[in-house]
């Protein structure tokens, strides 16, 4: 009872809503249509607000890339670091001993070896010579017996016959000596008048040639690290002349070898008189642009050989072709590989004495 009393003090309380009919709110409901709508107005931004905004977002976009990748290099180094470390690690480093340093330094002690006199005093001074050179706890002689000495020795010439390494800092450096001995010989001399005999020692020259082997090593600086030993080389090579030939094919047209023919002698003719400019008419090869610059004379083709090239307008030709010192008027045979390439009607050299692959 007391509950439906408050429902109705509440209800009498509450403000009247207004009464409308279907027909009022229909008119209100167009009204409100024909209503100018407000323009919403746009916020202000200057002149280069989108550019700068722009620039910003690929500043920072970058700055993150450039980051990024600066981290993972940190953290993890590139395979390419690794590769370059390894190839400097594997890469062969040259043994000093072997080197044209190294020859000269084996050289020169060859001619200080080499030289020597009997007697204290001049052994003494080869001793002095040879010193800088020898390590130490070597024999100061450097195996040279002064006790038996009766000779003279002088060093006229080394050749340099092979160089052989004994490890990372060694090598024996073997030369070819040409050495002029003075072997004693006693003269008796006869006074005329008191008839008294004189005997005299005098040296006669002997030139002789060895194989001397020269221990070289380096260590900071260069030295004789083990005694100089002897040796033989025979001087008869045993290198193989290289067939040119192999793999080439001949030249089927008797027309086109005809032609390569007479341009060989026109070429040769231009290679050994024109200067580069002129020449490089008929020579393309930028390795060896000039030709002989008039110091030997060409006389003719002695033989040629044509063999068809990687292409239908290419050849091979091996020459041999004679020529003449224009002062002393001798004459020489050489040979010449010619690698000819046909061009608007024209034969050029493109490759001279090119190495055989």
């Amino acid at each position: 009872m007391a509950k439906s009393l408050a429902k109705r003090k509440a209800a009498a309380d509450a403000p009247q809503q207004e009464k409308v009919s279907i027909k009022e709110k229909g008119k209100r409901f167009f009204r409100n249509l024909q209503k100018p709508k407000v323009e919403e107005r746009k916020a202000y931004r200057p002149r280069g607000y989108r550019a700068r905004k722009f620039g910003t977002f690929v500043f920072w976009l970058m700055f993150s890339f450039v980051f990024l990748v600066f981290l993972l290099n940190a953290l993890n180094p590139s395979k390419e670091s690794d590769v370059n470390a390894q190839a400097m690690e594997q890469a062969p480093t040259l043994n000093p001993a072997t080197t044209t340093t190294a020859v000269q330094y084996a050289e020169n002690f060859a001619r200080e070896y080499f030289t020597w006199e009997p007697g204290s005093e001049a052994l003494a001074k080869r001793q002095e010579r040879l010193a800088p050179y020898l390590a130490k706890g070597l024999d100061p002689h450097a195996g040279l017996q002064p006790t038996s000495l009766k000779t003279t020795s002088v060093l006229l010439k080394t050749e340099v016959a092979n160089i052989e390494e004994k490890g990372e800092n060694q090598a024996y450096v073997t030369l070819k000596v040409y050495q002029k001995i003075g072997v004693p010989k006693e003269v008796v001399t006869t006074d005329e008048t008191t008839k008294k005999k004189t005997t005299t020692t005098k040296y006669e020259p002997k030139e002789v040639s060895k194989f001397f082997v020269v221990p070289v090593a380096y260590a900071q600086n260069y030295g004789i690290y083990d005694l100089p030993k002897y040796t033989y080389i025979n001087p008869q090579t045993t290198v193989v002349v290289s067939d040119q030939t192999t793999g080439l094919q001949d030249v089927a047209e008797s027309e086109v070898k005809q032609n390569i023919r007479n341009f060989l002698d026109t070429f040769f003719g231009s290679y050994a008189q024109d200067p580069a400019d002129k020449l490089a008419y008929l020579l393309e090869d930028k390795d060896h642009p000039s030709g002989l610059n008039k110091r030997m004379d060409f006389v003719n083709v002695k033989n040629s050989q044509i063999y068809q090239g990687e292409s239908p307008e290419t050849y091979v030709v091996l020459a041999n072709v004679v020529l003449e010192d224009p002062v002393s008027a001798d004459r020489f045979v050489t040979n010449y590989r010619l690698d000819i390439t046909q061009k608007d009607g024209r034969y050029v050299v493109s490759k001279i004495d090119q190495q055989q692959q």
